[in-house]
């Protein structure tokens, strides 16, 4: 049989695959496992989100209080800023959504009507006498990927209240989580340490640095940025006098979680509102996006998170654009997080196995040991 290394990852591979095999063969065993896990999953990675927000203040006043005190003085001030939000932000956001629902068949008929007044125009005119670029087959197919948008937000309006009302379910549960993870988070590194061999211990203690680091300055820096993103969109619309600036501020900043692509689709709404006002309103829209997000991403993006992740923007793209596809809109919040981890595990043991084949090969150059 033969014993090279690439016929040992094709055996391995092999047995992978063999195993996969034989447990969907057996799914009825693993399929209660598999509910436990994906119920546990929204409180862990919610937990593990705050985690890394309430972190940084806890630290600085454990400097100076006993941490259980410190972290009770940090869900106080959550508490406050959370009253602040429902007292003084939230009733002007529902009001604008229930204004937006209302006005949504007027926003349609008005891009209807902008599409119609096209026509009107002679370079219009002389390109609708092809078929394929007919303002009657334009008209068309923008209505229908108007409505498709529509359904499209919709549904994600949907499984955001979905998402919401299952966090206030779990609502009682993850504030312990967090406070406990707070508590005894240091101790976490001991735990992984205990499963592993002596020599492993260095080269794990040094990975799970670096991915704690890189993990929460990526949440923190992106809960900042959103905010940031959030604030300037909302004061540009307010300049501009674009209906609906609270909410469609709000869009921005939610997706701008999403990068690289969160910008394109806070500009989708804007845009569609935009165009109830003016042509002119269009343009002061996408100026609006396009300053705030290179403010955000050559100034204040930068500051706050670094390089810690690492990854090209063509790699983060792609990322997110197969999550997408394959696991819808969390997966496009988590891709680039969980690759980061991933890459930084895969580095770490190429280099510790590199590192080990080098020192257990014969230094031929050296001279013979002295008899």
């Amino acid at each position: 049989m033969p014993q090279g290394k690439w016929f040992r990852i094709g055996y391995g591979f092999i047995v992978i695959l063999l195993i996969a095999y034989l447990a969907s063969m057996v799914d009825y065993l693993f399929d209660p496992i598999g509910a436990a896990l994906a119920a546990l999953f929204v409180p862990i990675v919610l937990s593990g989100m705050f985690y890394y927000m309430f972190r940084p203040p806890v630290r600085f006043l454990a400097r100076r209080l006993p941490l259980s005190l410190a972290i009770v003085i940090v869900y106080l001030a959550v508490l406050g800023l959370i009253f602040l939000f429902s007292m003084l932000i939230w009733p002007p956001i529902r009001e604008q959504s229930f204004t937006l629902v209302q006005n949504f068949p007027d926003i349609v008929k008005s891009v209807g009507d902008w599409l119609t007044s096209m026509q009107k125009h002679q370079w219009v005119q002389d390109i609708s006498k092809d078929d394929t670029f007919s303002t009657e087959n334009l008209s068309s197919q923008l209505s229908t990927t108007l409505k498709d948008v529509l359904n499209s937000i919709v549904g994600s309006v949907r499984s955001l209240f979905n998402m919401i009302m299952n966090f206030f379910l779990l609502l009682g549960l993850v504030p312990f989580i967090i406070y406990y993870m707070l508590k005894d988070g240091n101790k976490f590194p001991a735990l992984v340490l205990r499963m592993l061999p002596n020599r492993l211990h260095n080269e794990a203690l040094t990975t799970l640095k670096e991915i704690d680091a890189s993990i929460g300055s990526f949440i923190l820096g992106k809960v900042i940025t959103s905010l940031v993103i959030g604030t300037l969109t909302f004061c540009g619309y307010l300049v501009i006098d674009l209906p609906y600036p609270l909410l469609l501020g709000l869009v921005a900043a939610i997706t701008n979680v999403i990068p690289y692509l969160g910008p394109l689709l806070a500009a989708i709404p804007t845009v569609i509102v935009a165009l109830t006002v003016s042509p002119v309103a269009v343009l002061q829209v996408c100026a609006i996006i396009i300053i705030s997000n290179q403010i955000e991403s050559n100034i204040i993006g930068p500051k706050i998170m670094g390089k810690q992740l690492n990854v090209h923007p063509l790699t983060i793209m792609l990322l997110v654009i197969g999550a997408s596809a394959i696991i819808g809109p969390i997966g496009m919040v988590f891709v680039v997080p969980a690759y980061a981890i991933l890459k930084i595990i895969a580095i770490r043991i190429y280099n510790f196995n590199k590192n080990n084949r080098i020192d257990k090969e014969p230094n031929l150059l050296s001279p013979p040991p002295r008899m």
